[in-house]
């Protein structure tokens, strides 16, 4: 006697764990950009506070978890660090490779929003 198994037979059940991981997925990346929201305000309102080297740790870790912004004043702060706020800061090669594509990307954004 022969089994036959019909592949088309599972196909909502497919579809449906489908859905749910995307589902999942997109609730993770929501509530990660609500935190990451949080971490960049927190690191401003240290940065108004005159906190510049705990700012300064808040935005390159943002900028290492892909936050265009704080990539952008982590760059500022490390490369004008001396001279504007009396510490140096230290980043390595790679990162400072990453902030500038993340920071690049953020100002084409800013770009195409302005329609310039």
């Amino acid at each position: 006697m022969k089994i036959q198994i019909n592949p088309f037979r599972f196909l909502p059940h497919v579809l449906a764990a489908l859905l749910l991981c995307t589902n999942a997925a997109a609730a993770t990346s929501s509530v990660d950009a609500v935190r990451s929201d949080a971490q960049f305000d927190e690191a401003m309102d240290l940065y108004s506070l005159g906190k510049w080297a705990a700012a300064y740790g808040r935005f390159a870790a943002l900028a290492d978890q892909g936050h265009a912004e704080a990539a952008r004043i982590a760059l500022l702060m490390l490369r004008h660090g001396s001279r504007l706020y009396g510490h140096s800061w230290g980043a390595s090669q790679p990162q400072i490779n990453q902030w500038m594509k993340l920071a690049l990307q953020r100002m084409e954004e800013l770009k195409a929003e302005s329609g310039d």
